[in-house]
């Protein structure tokens, strides 16, 4: 008997946990710049603010770097213009578009706070 009730259980376990894809648990990248876990990096992508084992802001950020890339490389060929042209428009952009309290890298490359 407690075998079968314990069987059940893990069968709800398991199949609530399945209910649960990984793009559920996902994070938005507003929702990792709101927790200051990323930020627009001086190369017009962005990076972890800090190092970072965390899959999921890992996999965000090859997800819009990637999309971001493909979008300069598409300016700079619609527009002859070079790529790095293209990212620096872009990373100022990106900086004036920071809301406050979100983090951005400076020309050097150290992270700073927007106020």
């Amino acid at each position: 008997m407690k075998a079968i009730i314990l069987k059940k259980r893990l069968l709800s376990c398991w199949l609530l946990l399945s209910l649960f894809s990984s793009s559920a648990l996902a994070i938005t990248l507003q929702q990792a710049k709101q927790q200051g876990l990323v930020g627009e990096a001086n190369n017009g992508l962005i990076a972890a603010i800090k190092p970072n084992n965390n899959s999921t802001i890992n996999h965000l950020i090859i997800s819009v770097n990637n999309h971001r890339k493909e979008t300069y490389q598409a300016i700079s060929q619609s527009h002859s213009l070079s790529l790095n042209i293209i990212k620096l428009r872009a990373y100022h952009k990106a900086i004036e578009k920071t809301q406050s309290g979100h983090f951005y890298q400076n020309s050097r490359g150290a992270w700073k706070q927007k106020k």
